[in-house]
């Protein structure tokens, strides 16, 4: 009795545990409704192993006990709608594709957002985003400025008078690492390889709006809920349990 009562303790700390985690998720996906380009984070629950409960002598009953469970938190990668801009260097990707930027550390990340503006950096004018990173184009270089009027195209389509910014493609986007102010990146040791987007194509003086359903994450915040106090109910049956089995035994 006393281990199942151990067991049960560790599976409810376990539960509550990664319940917290889910409320702090749909949390964060709430918080960033409004956040352009914002990728939803999903979580899923799997069981841990289960111990097979024996009988007297060692006799196989067919029951078994848990051990808690894990989550898995992955992003929603799908597209979000389109909404209108506000900056005439407002730029939406049509498709699956992400824009290349690169920091003051030389280092690549990828974005959808579209916050670009120019910045006059050594006398040349790059296009930067808002937080100063450079935005690439298809070959992985920094964009010069060089005249007053300007016009976006993705890698897929043809027009002589306008830049070519960088599309790219992952094959499994969603093992991408979410980054700060909405950029992703390849991890070490990842087998992510970042191909030129021939299928994108670009929507100007539009925005992408962030992928969350907001009815949807309401749902799931109030399953959340009934989970972690059912877990923190149990938690509280287990200490009760174990005290009045000290007093027993005192």
């Amino acid at each position: 009795m006393f281990i199942n009562m151990i067991n049960a303790f560790y599976s409810a700390k376990s539960g509550s545990k990664n319940y917290q985690t889910y409320l702090d998720a749909i949390g964060n996906n709430i918080a960033n409704v409004n956040t352009a380009s914002f990728k939803a984070q999903n979580v899923s629950f799997t069981d841990l192993l289960y111990t097979n409960i024996e009988g007297p002598d060692g006799a196989e009953q067919n029951l078994q006990t848990g051990n808690g469970s894990r989550i898995l938190i992955t992003r929603d990668m799908s597209q979000g709608t389109s909404i209108n801009g506000s900056s005439g260097l407002d730029v939406m990707i049509k498709g699956d594709g992400f824009f290349a930027l690169q920091g003051e550390d030389g280092n690549i990340s990828y974005s959808r957002i579209s916050n670009f503006t120019i910045s006059d950096i050594g006398g040349t004018k790059y296009l930067t985003n808002k937080n100063g990173d450079y935005v690439l184009n298809e070959n992985l270089e920094k964009i010069e400025i060089t005249s007053g009027e300007i016009a976006f195209i993705a890698p897929s389509e043809v027009n002589n008078n306008a830049i070519t910014l960088g599309v790219f493609r992952f094959d499994n986007p969603e093992e991408l690492v979410a980054l700060s102010d909405g950029k992703f990146g390849i991890s070490a040791g990842s087998t992510l390889t970042a191909k030129l987007d021939t299928e994108s194509s670009l929507l100007m003086n539009m925005i992408e709006s962030s992928n969350v359903d907001l009815a949807s994450e309401m749902a799931k915040m109030i399953i959340a809920q009934r989970g972690f106090q059912v877990n923190a109910k149990m938690i509280q049956t287990v200490d009760e349990m174990e005290q009045y089995a000290n007093n027993l035994r005192n």
